[in-house]
This record gives structure tokens, C-alpha cells and sequence, in this order.
């Protein structure tokens, strides 16, 4: 019996609430439905909560509609599909219970492995060698770095990419011809580099100097090389410092001049007086070689001599661009001015480096671009069609022994990721001489620079120019500078074997900076070498470390190089004085390079007198001599046998004695050879 007032079917819910429900299922329905449809449309095209809204409104608009007009089955539908959903949801409910259940089996097992894969140690990776020049150290160190970390696995690295730099074509040349054979003293590693496995030349013209074995093609030959493509390419300019540039810079005049002469021409009428362009020295680099006969060609009406001349002032000679530009900052920090007179040939690419304040390669780290510093000493880069661009090739070494499957497999990774990877990220432009605007990321890369330099300087077009072959442009720069001969005397007394500043021994380190000026030598040259000390007397032309003058070709610097590095100390000291007199020097316009460690007193008697009878009948006999005396040792040129001697033969304007110090041994030997060709 049922109680008062009730029924045996349970009650229906006020109409009101009834509306109120099926109002709650119909705005729960429409606002899940618009999602999905905003989500879906958001693939497409558009902003996900515009996309939502958009559909939630017409959503809303279709089902207000039906419950007007059709009631009865808008009630139906409604019905239906919560009931379908309330199935649905059930067996969602299980099935996201199954899913997570297998979630976290999977993740155990993942962690797992992880924790195993963490515990193992990691294997040994491969070593890949790049040989590149200085100016290119900084973007392919940054790009070797992303490489390494993109392709570790399990946390473990994979390859090691060491990025060294050449000495210069020459240098190079002999390495490669000589089989790195030369490559095992600590000396020649400075000189050459460790043996490459990838060898990123300037210019495909620097590939092509270098002598290819007849079976370059086939398998099995001790040295192959296999060339692939350009990682970028960057054009040599022309740059100015702020005052001149401000002088110069012209908004109605094209931002590539239509020659170099024309370009030359404006900036001495606009910048006033120059003193010359600041270039590396040819010879250890290759951007300076293939850009010195445009140079020269920019006036025929001036012979190349005189370009020659007007070339490096004595003040900024550096082996290589990073140098030069290292110098410059130097100058900044000591809080100089910049030098506003002279005109800078570097590669695009190395100013980029320059002005954003990043590293330049191994001679000095970074700056701030944004400093009133940087500011005051920024270069502002000026183009014309004349002078060559730069394609950086990417050459593969392989060598007899070494050319594994590993390796080639692991040289081929490398490439392909530069490939996909450009340097156009590092301050380069790409195949077609351009720089883009903005990449994916986000990255400038060379519109960086020209928010720096203003919109009016940087085109964003170069026309590629072929540089010259590099054998035609040392013939050129032969043919335009002073011949020089040199007599080397090398000190070989026990007391070379000390310590030198900076580590290692004094005729290591002097052995070093000679190898670095006999690379440094034309073919029309000259060289000879002689060794003194008490157990080696410079006169006795038999003896090991002597090796007759003669012009410097290759066989001669090799030799010359052979013997510098074999030779040891030993012996007590020869007077300074008594190693010149024996040594006898050719008769002629002659420069005698004596390096020592700067003896002491004891060993040189009667200095005063020895002295004089050097200034008088020595120099009587060898009216054309000049001596500089090269000191290793820790007292320099301030005081003792060294100083009194350098003096007794010095000429007026003449620098007659130079203390080795801690910059690389390259850059001193360029600054002294420098010096010998200009009479400095």
C-alpha cells in the first residue's frame, strides 16, 4: 500500500526544473562542440578563442532556432544524445582507465632503461680535425658545438669536431704536399695544425693551389681529397672607422660602387689624407692574397709597387684579418682612438664578427657591441664589384690508414648538417651573394650588423667575383714588393734550453718564430741559416744546422724548416761578436737575423772594443748589412751583450733589436719581416 500523496512510479520534476536541465545539457553540448570545431578550424587558419566564439554563437543560434520552432524534437535529439553520451562516457571511463594503466607501465619500463642507459658509461667519440682560416674559426667552432650537441645519443656525445687554423696558403701547400710528415714537433703543430679530416679553404682558388695526386680518384692513395659544397660566401670590403665613414657614407649613392678605383677615389676626396690600407700580409692570409690584385688593378696608372707600398702601415701589420681586428680592440680597451686614416680590407663575415662583439677565433674573446667603445671603433664595411668574394668549400681529407668507414660516415654527417644548418647564421651570405632578412627563429644573422651600421650601408645582394688563381697573385705581390735575403744565426748554446716566457724552451719558441718567417718568404727571396756556439762554430758550412743561401722555393724552406726542427742545444755561449764576424754574410743589400737569448757578460770579453771593431771594419766590409738581433731570453733588449751589439751596427730609422713576446710567434715574424721588406 502506498503512502499518502504517492505513487508507484516515481514523480516528474517540476517543468521548471526540467528546462533548467535540458538548458544546462544544451550550453554543456554547444560549448564542447565549439571547442572541437576551434580547435579543428585553428589548423586551418585563425585564433583559437575567435574560432571558438565564432562557432559557439552559431551554435547556440541553431538550437535556439530548433527548441522555437520544433519542440517536441529538439526534446528528442536532446534525449538521445545524452543518453548516447552517458554510454559514450562510460566507456570513455574505461577506456582512459586502460590507457593510463598502460602509461604507466610504459614509463616504468622507459625509466628502466633510462636508468640503466645512465649507468653505463659512455663510449669514446669519434675526433674529427677541421682546418679552416682564422677568419672563420668563430662560426664554425659555434656550428661544430651544435652539431656535437644535436647528435648525442642517450646523453652520450657522439663525434668531437677540434677547429684549428691554417697558417696560410703556403703553409698549407707544404702540408699537404709533404704529407703532414713535418706535423709531429710541437713546433709544426703550431705552424701546420693538427692532420684534417675536413679542410674549409677561403675560396675554392686556395683548393686548386694545392697539388692533386693523379689517382685522386681512386681509393687506396695516401692523401684524397673529396670537394663538396659551399657553406657560404662572403665578399672582401673595404670598412672605414665612424669619422671617416660619416664623411664618406652618401644616401644617393649606390651601395655598390661601381669599381674599386672610383670607391678609392671617394674616400680619399671625402675621408681625407690616407695612410694606406690596413691588409693582412698575403702570404699567411688568404683573403688579403686573393684580394691584393684588385688592388693592384684599381689604377693602372699607379704601378703595383707603389700600391704595395701604400699597403699594411708599419704600425698595423698582422698575419691574418682576427689579428688586425684583435688590435683594434686592444687599442679600444687601452682607451685609444681609433686610426681614422687608413682604410681596413677584411672578408664581410670577419667585420660581422667584429662589430657584434663576438670572438674572434683564438686571438681574443668577446665584446659589447652596444658599448661607447664598440661604438667609437666600429667599421662600417663599403663594397665594390672589383674585389673577390669568398665560397669556403667543403673539402673532405682522406688520408692512407686513416679513412675508415666510421670516419668517412661521421665527415658526410658533418656536411649534410651544415648543409641543413647554414652558416648564414654565423654572418655569411648564401650561394647567391644574399643574406636573408630574418630565418624562422627569429635570428638576424647579418641584418643584425646593419641594425648597427644603418640601413644605408649593407646591400642585400652581392655579385659573386671569382678571386684570382693563388700562385697568380703571389706572383703579383713577388713581382710589386722589395726582394729581401736573409742570413738566419741561431744561438745554440746551452743556455737555450732554459725556460722560456709562456712554457717551453727558448730555442723551441725561437725555432718556432723562424719557421714562421721562412714560411713567410717569396720564391725570389733568399734564405740561408747558421748555428753558433761554442761546439758550433757559424763558419764551418758542413756542419748539420747550416744550410747554404739560396733562392726560397719550397725545397729551400723545407730544408731550412727540416733543420730548425731537428737541431738541439748544447755547448756554451759564442760571443755575439765573434758569431757574426764568422759568419761572413754574402756580400750585397743583406739582412742578418740573429737569434739568441741575449748572453751575459761574462761570456762576451771585451764587449766595448768588439763593439767598435764591428762598427768599423765589419761595417766597412758589409756597408749594406743590417742587423736585428731576435732575443728569446728573459732579458730582452734593455740591457747587455744583445743591446750593446744591436747598437754597434744600427743604422739610423733602423729597429735593430726585437724581445720575442707572447704573441704568437706568426705575428711577430710578419711585424719583422714587415719591416725588412719596407726598411722599417
Amino acid at each position: 500500500m502506498s503512502a499518502p500523496g504517492s505513487s508507484g512510479e516515481q514523480q516528474s520534476p517540476p517543468p521548471g526544473e526540467v528546462w533548467l536541465r535540458r538548458l544546462m545539457q544544451v550550453l554543456i553540448l554547444d560549448v564542447c562542440s565549439s571547442v572541437v570545431i576551434g580547435l579543428a578550424l585553428t589548423v586551418f587558419r585563425g585564433t583559437l578563442w575567435l574560432n571558438v566564439a565564432g562557432a559557439l554563437v552559431v551554435l547556440a543560434a541553431l538550437t535556439g532556432a530548433l527548441f522555437y520552432f520544433q519542440p517536441e524534437l529538439a526534446r528528442r535529439l536532446l534525449e538521445r544524445a545524452v543518453a548516447a553520451l552517458r554510454w559514450a562516457g562510460s566507456a570513455a571511463v574505461w577506456t582512459l582507465l586502460g590507457a593510463a594503466a598502460m602509461t604507466a607501465v610504459l614509463l616504468a619500463v622507459l625509466g628502466v632503461l633510462g636508468l640503466r642507459d645512465a649507468g653505463r658509461p659512455c663510449g669514446q667519440p669519434l675526433g674529427l680535425r677541421v682546418l679552416t682560416g682564422p677568419e672563420m674559426l668563430t662560426p664554425l667552432r659555434d656550428a661544430a658545438a651544435a652539431f656535437v650537441d644535436g647528435r648525442r645519443r642517450h646523453g652520450c656525445r657522439r663525434y668531437t669536431v677540434d677547429v684549428v687554423p691554417e697558417a696560410g696558403p703556403v703553409p698549407v701547400y707544404d702540408g699537404f704536399t709533404g704529407l703532414w710528415k713535418r706535423g709531429e714537433s710541437a713546433d709544426s703543430r703550431r705552424l701546420y695544425g693538427p692532420q684534417p679530416d675536413v679542410w674549409v679553404p677561403a675560396a675554392g682558388s686556395e683548393y686548386d693551389f694545392v697539388p692533386k695526386s693523379r689517382n685522386q680518384a681512386a681509393p687506396g692513395g695516401d692523401l684524397r681529397f673529396v670537394r663538396g659544397p659551399s657553406l657560404g660566401t662572403s665578399p672582401m670590403v673595404l670598412a672605414l672607422f665612424p669619422r671617416a665613414h660619416r664623411n664618406v657614407t652618401d644616401t644617393n649613392a649606390p651601395l655598390l660602387a661601381p669599381s674599386i678605383k672610383e670607391l678609392l677615389d671617394r674616400i680619399a676626396r671625402d675621408a681625407g689624407r690616407r695612410r694606406g690600407i690596413a691588409r693582412p700580409v698575403p702570404e699567411t692570409s688568404t683573403p688579403a692574397l686573393l684580394a691584393t690584385p684588385a688592388l693592384y688593378d684599381a689604377d693602372p696608372a699607379t704601378p703595383p709597387a707603389a700600391d704595395e707600398r701604400a699597403a699594411s702601415p708599419g704600425d698595423l701589420v698582422a698575419p691574418d684579418a682576427v689579428s688586425l681586428l684583435c688590435r683594434f680592440r686592444e687599442q679600444a680597451a687601452r682607451g685609444l682612438d681609433p686610426p681614422e686614416d687608413v682604410t681596413v680590407l677584411v672578408p664581410e663575415q670577419a667585420l660581422y664578427d667584429y662589430d657584434m662583439g663576438r670572438p674572434l677565433g683564438d686571438r681574443c674573446g668577446p665584446a659589447s657591441p652596444d658599448s661607447f667603445v664598440s661604438a667609437k671603433w666600429r667599421l662600417y664595411p663599403y663594397y665594390a664589384p672589383g674585389l673577390p668574394t669568398l665560397d669556403h668549400p667543403f673539402v673532405q681529407v682522406k688520408w692512407r690508414g686513416q679513412d675508415t668507414a666510421a670516419r668517412d660516415a661521421a665527415v658526410r654527417d658533418l656536411r649534410d648538417w651544415l648543409v641543413r644548418h647554414p652558416l648564414t647564421a654565423q654572418g655569411l651570405r648564401d650561394d647567391h651573394g644574399e643574406f636573408p632578412l630574418q630565418d624562422d627563429s627569429g635570428e638576424q644573422r647579418l641584418a643584425g650588423l646593419q641594425r648597427l651600421v644603418g640601413e644605408h650601408v649593407l646591400p642585400y645582394q652581392v655579385k659573386l667575383a671569382t678571386p684570382i688563381d693563388v700562385q697568380g697573385a703571389l706572383d703579383r705581390i713577388s713581382e710589386a714588393r722589395p726582394k729581401v735575403s736573409v742570413s738566419l744565426l741561431l744561438d745554440l748554446s746551452g743556455s737555450m734550453g732554459g725556460s722560456a716566457e709562456g712554457g717551453g724552451s727558448r730555442l723551441a719558441r725561437g725555432t718556432s718564430f723562424l719557421q714562421s718567417l721562412v714560411a713567410q718568404l717569396q720564391a725570389n727571396d733568399r734564405i740561408e741559416l747558421r748555428t753558433f756556439s761554442s761546439a758550433a762554430p757559424p763558419h764551418d758550412r758542413a756542419a748539420f744546422g747550416n744550410v747554404p743561401d739560396d733562392s726560397a722555393r719550397p725545397d729551400q724552406k723545407a730544408l731550412v724548416t727540416g733543420r730548425l726542427q731537428a737541431l738541439t742545444s748544447g755547448g756554451s755561449d759564442r760571443s755575439l761578436a765573434d758569431a757574426i764576424e764568422d759568419a761572413d754574410p754574402p756580400a750585397g743589400r743583406r739582412h742578418l737575423v740573429l737569434l739568441t737569448d741575449g748572453q751575459v757578460p761574462a761570456t762576451n770579453p771585451d764587449l766595448d772594443e768588439r763593439a767598435a771593431r764591428l762598427a768599423g771594419a765589419f761595417r766597412n766590409k758589409h756597408p749594406d748589412l743590417r742587423l736585428t738581433v731576435v732575443v728569446a731570453g728573459p732579458a730582452g733588449c734593455g740591457a747587455g751583450p744583445a743591446r750593446r751589439i744591436a747598437a754597434a751596427l744600427a743604422r739610423r730609422g733602423e729597429r735593430s733589436c726585437v724581445a720575442l713576446t707572447g704573441a704568437p710567434e706568426q705575428e711577430q715574424a710578419a711585424q719583422l719581416l714587415a719591416g725588412l721588406r719596407g726598411g722599417r
